[in-house]
């Protein structure tokens, strides 16, 4: 016989059901930050792990709001007061300190002064590495008498910050980025030479903690969120992108003036910023030992979920404000998917990200969007090769050697001997490829420049995203796209941005500087220059999730209401 459940039972049915859906009893979120030195990756941390009264914002409050952005921002506000959690802090250079720990001090002090120009105070170093030692020695020995969350999101932070202070900010981070590459190369700090199956090892100890923080927030009863400051070479990003569908890789950019004059400020040398620049933005390749081991802060643009805008604010009064309004938006739409709908920007952005997914190009994908003022779409491009020609993607090395799929390859490929000798001798390398189950397709830019010895752009097959997007007004017929918006999932190129002038378009949203002189020459460069904006929003799957509803509003309504 069935159990008659009545009104007010099944309202506090329905209410746990939605509770469980959202996660309220055990939400477990993980932001990853990633971004250039200077970006304000620490800035954002800080306001991750702000109690709701500290934290300043300008989301709208008012009664009459005149603009549907209004209308949504008061929607936020309304959640954000009512469900606003600080985030825990987890440092990757506290847990790389934490190797340090695992080594004798005086292995520590010896091995700083000898990488490091400047004198060290080497007592202080000292004092803290033995204060830290003491609580991280019990964890070790899984003392449950020390508090793991303090240890770990408090503690460790505040050393490493009393440790900057002792070395100073650019010797501080010149510092630890040679001990990360040291331990993703060897596993140890002071081993600089590569030994097999260490790259993860700071991520997998990032893993162990974030683990040890969950299951003592769960015997707590409370929720788990987690910020980790900062992540900078996109395998650690897969790593934890992966195994978590609760992880957000979480991009800070600002424009390269902004971060050069933070840097400045914090008493950078120009020989500091360059080398800095260098080690974190200078693209890898595959097969290049510094793939696994340093920085790479584009791999890891190119691979992020969420996007945060960080320029520099004049206004005292609303400094960080439009910063923490990114914030509280994205956190909250983690939270409460789908509470609001995505902006024109992010809507137009997400679809120049799902177009560069056609491109054929097998080192880079780039998608653009061109729009008019009012955001209605005009063209969609991808940086591919000109229609009826075959992709890089789907050519063979073995074809062109064996003459087969004639047509995929060009008269200079087929015919010209010298290059056919070289590009056989090139193919030697590759021979592993078909074993492993993948098409054994190549870059022809690539290994004409190897076979000439230049590096040199103008040999690529594609046609850039921008340019295919501009041409396709073109060739489909157009009213003109004169103060139009121009999107796309990098920056355009100096070639680009000239097209860009010329057709008149009046914003360019970008998420990933191009390298070169683009920005600053020529579309800064007259009296109609274009306005350039960071990219500020979600993409990708993270696009998805924060504005799919878990289930539809209404009947959402109807759960957490009376019957």
């Amino acid at each position: 016989m069935h159990k008659f459940v009545g009104p007010a039972q099944n309202t506090n049915y329905l209410k746990s059901a939605i509770a469980r859906l959202y996660g309220d009893d055990d939400d477990f979120i993980i932001i990853g930050l990633t971004g250039r030195t200077g970006s304000g990756c620490s800035t954002v941390a800080k306001i991750l792990q702000s109690e709701k009264g500290n934290i300043r914002y300008s989301l709208f409050s008012g009664t009459n709001p005149v603009y549907n952005d209004q209308r949504k921002e008061r929607i936020l506000l309304c959640a954000y007061q009512a469900i606003w959690s600080p985030f825990l802090l987890i440092q990757v250079r506290s847990i790389i300190t934490t190797f340090l720990l695992d080594q004798s001090d005086d292995d520590a002090v010896s091995y700083f002064k000898s990488i490091l120009d400047t004198e060290i105070k080497v007592s202080g170093f000292r004092e803290l590495l033995v204060d830290l030692r003491v609580d991280y020695d019990r964890i070790k020995d899984e003392d449950v008498n020390v508090d793991v969350i303090k240890y770990y999101t408090k503690t460790l932070p505040d050393k490493c910050d009393r440790l900057k202070d002792v070395l100073g900010e650019s010797a501080f981070v010149r510092l630890y980025q040679i001990i990360g590459k040291n331990i993703r190369l060897s596993g140890h700090p002071y081993n600089g030479n590569l030994k097999d199956g260490e790259f993860f090892v700071i991520v997998e100890r990032i893993n162990e903690v974030i683990k040890r923080i969950r299951l003592k927030q769960k015997s707590l009863k409370q929720c788990t969120y987690i910020v980790v400051d900062a992540i900078r070479n996109p395998l650690e990003a897969v790593f934890f992108q992966d195994r978590y569908s609760s992880f957000f890789l979480m991009a800070v950019s600002a424009p390269e003036r902004d971060r050069w004059n933070r840097l400045r400020k914090l008493k950078y040398s120009e020989e500091d910023i360059n080398s800095i620049d260098k080690i974190e933005y200078t693209p890898k390749e595959l097969d290049d030992t510094d793939y696994y081991s340093v920085q790479d802060i584009q791999g890891c643009l190119q691979r992020s979920d969420l996007y945060v805008s960080n320029p520099d604010v004049d206004n005292k009064v609303t400094e960080y404000q439009h910063l923490s309004n990114q914030l509280i938006k994205f956190v909250l739409l983690i939270r409460r998917p789908g509470i609001i709908a995505p902006s024109a920007v992010e809507r137009c952005m997400q679809i120049a990200y799902t177009a560069k997914l056609n491109s054929g190009c097998i080192s880079r994908q780039v998608g653009a969007v061109v729009a008019d003022p009012d955001y209605s779409i005009r063209s969609i491009g991808w940086n591919d090769v000109p229609s009826g020609q075959v992709p890089c993607s789907l050519r063979n090395r073995e074809d062109l050697i064996n003459g087969s799929d004639l047509k995929a390859y060009s008269d200079y490929e087929r015919k010209t001997n010298k290059y056919i000798e070289f590009f056989v001798t090139q193919c030697k390398r590759y021979i592993d490829i078909v074993s492993a189950g993948r098409n054994n397709s190549f870059c022809f830019k690539s290994e004409y420049n190897a076979f000439t010895n230049k590096d040199n752009q103008v040999h690529t097959r594609s046609l850039h995203a921008e340019e295919n997007a501009f041409l396709q007004l073109a060739k489909y017929g157009s009213m003109g796209i004169r103060g139009g918006v121009l999107f796309t999932t990098a920056s355009p190129c100096e070639l680009c941005s000239k097209k860009a002038y010329q057709l008149g378009i009046e914003r360019i949203y970008y998420i990933d500087p191009y390298p070169g002189i683009a920005i600053d020459h020529i579309l800064c460069g007259g009296v109609r220059n274009p306005e350039l904006i960071l990219f500020s929003g979600a993409i990708g799957r993270a696009f998805h999730k924060l504005y799919s509803p878990i289930v539809p509003y209404k009947d959402e309504l109807k759960a957490i209401t009376s019957l």
